[in-house]
C-alpha cells in the first residue's frame, strides 16, 4: 500500500527551490527516474506536442542568463536544467500526427480515420484553432504543464527540489537556443525546470488556501 502520509509530506517539502547546492548532482538513474515520468504523464489524445530538452552545456546557459531573470541563481547551482518546448502545428495534416497515431500508438487501420476525425474536430470546434494559431500553441502548452507538475511531484517524492521557471524574455531565450541548433522553426519554448538539491531550507512554511475555500462541492 503507498502511505498517503508520505505523499503528502513530499507535497509539503516541496518549495521553488532558488539556489541549489552546486556540490551535490542527481545521479544517472534518478534522471532516468523522472525523465520516464515526463513520458508517462498523459496528454490530449495521448499525442504528446512537446520536446524535452536537458541543458548542461555551461556556454549556453551563460548565454541564456541574462534573459532568464527568473533563474539567476538557480540556473548555475542546479544539477539539470530541463526546458518543455511545444510543437507549433499538431493537426491530422502534420506529419508528426501521423507519427504518434501509426509508429507510436500503433493506431489500428481501421480506427485510423475515426481518430482523426475525432481529433480534428475537437481542434477546431472545441479549441478553435482557425480562429487564432495561438489556441494550438495554448494548448500544446497546456499538455507540456501536465508533464511539468509530474515531474516536480516524483522529484519531491525522491526529496529532488525544484523551480519551475516561466520568467524568461522568450525572444532572446529562442534566438540563442535556434543559433545553437537546439530549436527549429516548429518548436517554442514554453516553460524551464531547475533540478537539484537546495542549498537552505524554505524561509518560511508552505502557505496555501484552505481546502474550504479552494473547493466547491456541487450536489
Amino acid at each position: 500500500m503507498i502511505d498517503k502520509k508520505l505523499i503528502l509530506d513530499a507535497y509539503n517539502w516541496r518549495h521553488a527551490c532558488k539556489e541549489f547546492d552546486s556540490t551535490k548532482k542527481i545521479t544517472q538513474k534518478d534522471l532516468e527516474f523522472l525523465l520516464n515520468t515526463i513520458s508517462l504523464s498523459p496528454s490530449s489524445f495521448g499525442l504528446q506536442p512537446y520536446e524535452v530538452f536537458v541543458i548542461a552545456n555551461q556556454d549556453i546557459l551563460k548565454e541564456l542568463h541574462p534573459h532568464m531573470w527568473g533563474a539567476q541563481k538557480q540556473l548555475f547551482t542546479a544539477s539539470q536544467i530541463v526546458m518543455f518546448a511545444t510543437k507549433k502545428d499538431v493537426t491530422i495534416d502534420d506529419e508528426y500526427f501521423e507519427h504518434i497515431l501509426v509508429d507510436v500508438q500503433d493506431t489500428p487501420s481501421e480506427m485510423l480515420e475515426f481518430r482523426r476525425s475525432l481529433i480534428d474536430t475537437h481542434q477546431h470546434k472545441e479549441l478553435r484553432i482557425n480562429e487564432d494559431e495561438r489556441y494550438l500553441s495554448d494548448w500544446a502548452a497546456k499538455q507540456a504543464y501536465i508533464a511539468l507538475g509530474n515531474l516536480m511531484t516524483a522529484a519531491a517524492l525522491i526529496e529532488i527540489d525544484s523551480c519551475p521557471v516561466e520568467g524568461f524574455v522568450k525572444e532572446s531565450v529562442t534566438e540563442i537556443l535556434k543559433r545553437h541548433n537546439i530549436l527549429n522553426a516548429n518548436l517554442d519554448v514554453a516553460v524551464f525546470c531547475c533540478l537539484g538539491y537546495r542549498l537552505n531550507p524554505p524561509a518560511r512554511p508552505k502557505t496555501r488556501k484552505s481546502i474550504n475555500e479552494l473547493v466547491h462541492f456541487i450536489n
